[in-house]
């Protein structure tokens, strides 16, 4: 796991190209862009709220408490569906929350960062 935060955003369409296009024009004109943290972002809270379910954050939390070495432990230590559980872990992935870590013949979700932050921009 990496020692650190991912920020999650709630932005519009527009102010998330608007802020590329900024550092763009910096990176044109020869100026460094400074790295940002790691972010996902989202174009309303209701994007949001489907994507990030209580189900899925309890995920998050069984992970980093149990660290099950399968999907399929995952599955037995929350008493859920396999392909439920396969299909929030999908979803987690590509928030780039967990990252699945080799162990002999099966894969382990493990999480990637400590925690996420939410920003919602007004």
């Amino acid at each position: 796991m990496k020692a650190t935060f991912k920020t999650i955003t709630i932005k519009s369409h527009e102010q998330t190209m608007a802020e590329f296009a900024a550092i763009c024009d910096t990176a044109i004109s020869g100026e460094t862009v400074k790295p940002e943290e790691p972010q996902y972002s989202f174009t309303s809270f209701e994007a949001f709220r489907k994507a990030m379910t209580p189900q899925r954050f309890a995920l998050l939390k069984v992970i980093r408490e149990k660290k099950p070495e399968s999907i399929k432990e995952l599955a037995a230590l929350t008493h859920r569906d396999m392909k439920n559980i396969s299909e929030d872990v999908k979803i987690l992935l590509e928030m780039d929350l967990i990252e699945m870590e080799k162990h002999g013949r099966n894969k382990a979700p493990r999480l990637h960062y400590e925690g996420f932050r939410l920003e919602v921009a007004v």
